[in-house]
């Protein structure tokens, strides 16, 4: 997405929730895909879900049909009893701020920055 996004043409008003809606559709897939096969892997008929992306409705929703096709049983977290990891974020960098340390606005993304300092 990083490279594709300088290459579309914004003036057109579908363009942002066409890349939104394909960005979502993708990353439900991955999720869908790997869970199916984590229970394969393990042999598991019954399979979990909750925490913040729990929410999301085309996750759900996609959940509900595999699991189904594949024959697994599906409980998935009520919505209100799911949390989103922003707190744990907020109190990691709570934490390092604590510490003195600071990351500039321009900071890249660092998916495998550790949460507390080394």
């Amino acid at each position: 997405v990083l490279y594709e996004l300088p290459k579309l043409d914004f003036t057109r008003p579908t363009t942002l929730p066409d890349v939104g809606a394909s960005v979502q559709e993708a990353i439900v897939d991955v999720l869908v895909d790997k869970l199916v096969a984590a229970a394969r892997k393990c042999r598991e008929r019954l399979v979990t879900v909750s925490g913040g992306v729990s929410c999301n409705r085309r996750l759900r929703e996609k959940l509900a049909a595999r699991c189904e096709r594949e024959e697994l049983e599906l409980l998935l977290a009520r919505p209100e009893h799911s949390t989103d990891n922003a707190a744990m974020i907020a109190f990691a960098a709570a934490l390092r701020f604590k510490l003195g340390e600071q990351s500039p606005l321009e900071a890249d993304v660092d998916p495998n920055l550790p949460l507390v300092p080394v």
